[in-house]
């Protein structure tokens, strides 16, 4: 294995470079995918970086949140200009597309690991933004974020007030 930063060689299991001092990728204690020690969750499996190893296993698993899933309409049966039942839910939904500009550039002048960390910490920060203004992350697509607003629960107030943030 060589050094992520100065390319020594050094031995599997080395947390440290003992060339250049830089703390080396760890494997993920999920999947055993290495990861930079920078990662808090494995880009192969996302599991928990933080977590602890299988030889040494936590007493109580970590909490996970409920997936969050979108109710899915049926298509419509009845004849055009049948009336709606009461199930029925239409609604205007906002849809926000955000990703780094100029992205293809910058990958071909930074190093591979250093772009992922990159991108994880400009996730991390969107992704927050989102939550924080009542919406949804739907999919993360290459270096974009696509957010939901409206959907999958809506709210009285959505078309209106765009830019205000929500009590929780």
């Amino acid at each position: 294995m060589n050094c992520v930063q100065c390319g020594c060689e050094i031995r599997p299991g080395f947390a440290f470079c003992p060339n250049c001092g830089a703390k080396q990728p760890r494997p993920c204690p999920k999947c055993g995918y290495l990861c930079l020690p920078v990662f808090a969750f494995c880009p192969q499996c996302g599991g928990d970086m933080g977590a602890q190893s299988g030889t040494e296993k936590s007493r109580e698993p970590p909490p996970q949140a409920p997936p969050v899933t979108a109710p899915v309409a049926e298509p419509s049966r009845a004849p055009a200009g049948a009336v709606q039942t009461a199930d029925a839910d239409r609604r205007t939904v906002t849809v926000v597309f955000a990703d780094l500009c100029n992205f293809t550039t910058l990958s071909e002048q930074l190093d591979p690991e250093l772009l992922q960390t990159l991108q994880n910490e400009l996730f991390e920060e969107l992704t927050g933004a989102v939550v924080t203004f009542g919406g949804y992350v739907d999919k993360f697509i290459g270096d974009a974020l696509l957010a939901l607003f409206s959907a999958p629960q809506a709210h009285e107030d959505d078309p209106g007030a765009p830019c205000t943030a929500r009590s929780k």
